[in-house]
């Protein structure tokens, strides 16, 4: 596949598709804002999974290729107030019109795209007189319908994989006591996190587990399309009042525990359970978040969208029903599907640390398993999303 760039050098030097100002250098603080910064077009990291898995692609200039080629646009925040193809250079939205050319949104986030994306896309599509056929827009959503325009694609497996295969991650399963149940960490403030986690606080679980919620608020505010907690009339909302924030247990300042290669081992081989909070409750989006405790050789619990267990499954990994009550995963109702995530917590918390030690004996194939898949070659799952985009 041809990769075109409006600014491109020979040496394999490119600027992301849409970003106008032509001085900013590669790696340079400017450059890792871009993706905070409208119109949040930054890096094109797909290129490093074809990289790391040796699928052959060609970054050409979009000015020196006269044959079929894709454009494409890295998206952090699709913002359905800005006009991205206003961004494109005219001969990219002429080579569309003219059918060589294929514009690619590559969106690793997990938006509905009933909500805003879809109506955005085509109305943006009829004004620039840009066939529909010629744009594809991927993105980390699972429950999107797949078509000629949609695809899913786990950016976050591929970029928590390509972050870590050479780290240090956990390498083998202790089997020895650890002096924590779980860890449960939380970053952003979310509604339903909050109440998640002031509940569990609330019931003294936090005492036993390496719990965080440092309170941070989004730089950039996203409409979602999660329940109103406000309205779950079955939780005590009372210990939100109580609920005290942040906890904190590493040093860590705020802007780096958003840094997916460091890995602290207590978080895994300290603490039996992982408590997966993450990023929605609604839409199907599994992030670097469910993928640390496989990576490390941890088992989890995700308070997360219904069907995310099915979609591990559909990627490859294995689970613990064996053990645990994963009928969670099937619940549509987001309060209780919650509830009975919490109540997963409790029995974790009851459990005595023999009982622990035995678990992670009995469920240790598991664990190893899920670390190779997760390590394995992925080239051809790139190659099926590259498929799609050239249909």
């Amino acid at each position: 596949m041809i990769f075109v760039f409006d600014t491109y050098e020979r040496g394999g030097i490119y600027l992301p598709n849409l970003i106008t100002d032509t001085s900013i250098k590669p790696q340079s603080p400017e450059w890792w804002d871009l993706c905070i910064k409208p119109p949040y077009s930054y890096e094109f990291r797909f290129l490093r999974y074809l990289w790391f898995d040796k699928v052959k692609f060609r970054i050409e200039n979009i000015r020196d290729v006269d044959e079929p080629c894709v454009y494409p646009i890295n998206l952090n925040f699709f913002d359905p107030g800005i006009d991205q193809f206003e961004y494109m250079s005219d001969l990219a939205k002429q080579k569309a019109r003219d059918r060589m050319l294929t514009i690619w949104f590559y969106y690793c986030e997990g938006d509905d795209v009933k909500w805003d994306i879809d109506r955005r896309l085509h109305q943006l599509a009829e004004q620039h007189q840009i066939p529909t056929k010629q744009i594809k827009f991927t993105m980390g959503n699972r429950s999107v319908t797949e078509n000629e325009l949609y695809s899913y694609f786990p950016d976050h497996e591929f970029l928590y994989r390509y972050l870590n295969t050479g780290s240090n991650y956990i390498k083998q399963v202790n089997f020895k006591p650890r002096s924590k149940k779980f860890t449960c960490l939380n970053r952003m403030d979310k509604p339903f996190r909050r109440i998640f986690a002031a509940t569990l606080v609330s019931k003294g679980f936090d005492v036993d587990a390496y719990f965080s919620y440092t309170d941070q608020k989004y730089a950039v505010e996203k409409t979602v399309s999660e329940s109103d907690v406000s309205q779950w009339d079955s939780w005590d909302h009372a210990v939100l009042d109580r609920f005290d924030p942040p906890y904190r247990c590493d040093e860590l300042q705020d802007h780096e525990h958003n840094l997916h290669k460091l890995i602290d081992e207590r978080f895994f081989q300290d603490a039996y359970w992982n408590v997966v909070v993450e990023t929605d409750i609604a839409t199907l989006f599994l992030t670097e978040k469910t993928f640390k405790p496989i990576l490390n050789l941890q088992p989890f619990v995700i308070v997360g969208a219904p069907g995310s267990i099915q979609l591990l499954h559909e990627l490859g990994y294995k689970t613990f029903s064996k053990w645990i009550d994963e009928s969670y995963d099937s619940i549509e109702d987001s309060e209780q599907r919650l509830k009975k995530c919490l109540e997963l917590v409790k029995q974790i918390s009851s459990m005595t640390h023999a009982e622990h030690v035995k678990m992670q004996q009995d469920m240790a194939e598991i664990l190893l398993y899920n670390q190779r898949h997760f390590l394995s070659d992925k080239s051809a799952k790139l190659l099926n999303l590259l498929d799609k985009i050239s249909q």
